[in-house]
């Protein structure tokens, strides 16, 4: 879901919360809704400029517009004094005011803290705990602490990015952000055996790459081979392009699958797969190559 998105349901509510009646019948409930988004449907979308902004998510908007970064840093101050509890502004204006990632690490330590008293503040740490996702409220909350979580991993802090990354699948079990992928990655570089295991047994239904392949590598790591060609044999039976991610990883051609990739992202259970996974874990696959060589000689290739 967009931010655009994002933003038309807040308003939605927003509205129903001012006008919708208790005692209204599911039917009628439903007559009112669907009127209402008739009328936000026929009405032209009004692009926000400086003079229209009114409120904090106005400017935030008008900052991930501009078309300087002086202009987006001035339009996110803005933002923040009229709301500092906007967190997605907050996270904004680190991402363009830090001086560098020890400087960024801080900010965020500092952003997520205060986040965390927001949702506590607001009932959310009460109330929404599993669903945080399915909450807009508490959505600008998972992308500041997947932010401070990728500064962790950056930092190579690892052990304080897996208590990160758990933490936001406690308040979000459905993980729609995906941040079990990441974490499966950080198991195995750390041949946190039992973590794996637990995490693959809560998100493992469907044998998906990401969540198997990592698996195969942590037990290379530990010297159990057996459990490391199992895990091998299982990723390519799921995904059919491993012998050909195996030998592109052994001849260093991997990259060039990138080039061959579209904008909307990889083809699931494809050698894009792999790829995606090796870009987006980097701190695993770096110290790898005698794995792929053990991988490459268990796969006959």
């Amino acid at each position: 879901m967009s931010r655009e998105t994002e933003k038309v349901l807040k308003e939605m509510n927003k509205f129903l919360e001012e006008h919708a009646d208790d005692n209204m019948s599911q039917e009628e409930f439903s007559k009112f809704l669907n009127e209402h988004m008739m009328q936000i449907n026929s009405k032209p979308i009004e692009k926000i400029t400086e003079k229209s902004a009114k409120t904090s998510d106005d400017f935030l908007e008008l900052a991930y517009e501009a078309d300087s970064e002086a202009k987006a840093i001035s339009y996110v101050k803005k933002a923040i004094a009229l709301d500092e509890d906007n967190l997605d502004a907050i996270g904004l204006r680190i991402e363009l005011t830090a001086r560098d990632t020890i400087d960024a690490l801080k900010q965020y330590e500092k952003a997520v803290a205060h986040g965390t008293k927001v949702m506590e503040k607001r009932g959310f740490l009460k109330d929404s705990v599993g669903r945080f996702w399915g909450v807009l409220e508490t959505r600008p909350y998972m992308r500041l602490r997947s932010s401070y979580a990728d500064i962790l991993i950056e930092c190579s802090m690892f052990k304080k990015a897996i208590g990160e990354y758990e933490d936001m699948i406690r308040l979000n079990e459905n993980d729609n952000l995906g941040k079990r992928f990441t974490l499966m990655h950080l198991y195995a570089l750390l041949e946190m055996e039992d973590e794996a295991l637990n995490l693959l047994k809560q998100y493992g239904e469907h044998d998906e790459t990401p969540m198997i392949f990592p698996l195969s590598i942590l037990y290379f790591k530990m010297g159990d081979l057996k459990n490391a060609e199992a895990y091998l044999k299982r990723s390519a039976k799921a995904n059919k392009d491993t012998k050909k991610f195996i030998k592109s990883v052994i001849n260093e051609t991997w990259q060039r699958e990138v080039e061959k990739m579209n904008d909307y992202g990889y083809r699931p259970f494809s050698i894009e797969e792999y790829v995606t996974e090796m870009l987006e874990n980097s701190f695993l696959f770096k110290n790898c190559s005698a794995y792929f060589l053990w991988a490459a000689d268990v796969m006959k290739i």
